[in-house]
């Protein structure tokens, strides 16, 4: 294990106690996080016009509402892997017309909601093939606290697109 990874892996265990004994968030504190996370990604996914979802800076970037297609698709994706379950939803999604965008986000953090309160002491600590840029496996307590990460990461790029067009996002939540 490298240095990276237990650093994760002691932040993911403090993140997400099952007993509440002692750690740094309960599971509810948990889940109430995630709540928060939806309603402000609801936020700045509705603070940008429809005429404004194809936007990106530049090509290599996704649109912006590819970003938050992302966001949605990675959480179906992995809470579906941690549940033992197929995903709801086809990879790729594809609609990034904003109703659809707005529909599909709140679906995917209601998914996830839904699975981080079914989720058992057993699933936080088994390990999960995830393949992903220089991490072959993670736990389960990795894997949620890498969602939520990579979701404000991916929402905060959607910020930086809001600033770029004139607009001022919604004011940060936690």
């Amino acid at each position: 294990m490298n240095r990276r990874d237990a650093m994760l892996g002691g932040l993911a265990s403090a993140a997400v106690s099952l007993s509440g004994a002692g750690e740094l968030l309960t599971m509810e504190d948990f889940v109430e996080a995630w709540r928060i996370s939806k309603d402000f990604t609801l936020a700045v996914a509705e603070r940008m016009p429809e005429e404004h979802y194809g936007f990106k800076p530049n090509p290599e970037q996704m649109s912006y509402g590819e970003q938050m297609l992302h966001i949605a698709g990675s959480l179906f994706y992995r809470f579906a892997q941690l549940a033992g379950e197929k995903p709801p939803v086809a990879w790729p999604l594809k609609k990034t017309d904003k109703p659809a965008v707005l529909r599909v986000v709140a679906e995917a953090y209601d998914y996830t909601l839904a699975k981080l309160k079914t989720l058992k002491p057993g699933d936080w600590d088994r390990t999960f093939d995830v393949d992903w840029k220089g991490r072959p496996r993670a736990t389960g307590r990795q894997m949620a606290l890498n969602m939520f990460v990579h979701a404000a990461h991916h929402r905060a790029q959607c910020e930086v697109y809001l600033r770029i067009k004139g607009i001022k996002p919604p004011d940060y939540t936690f």
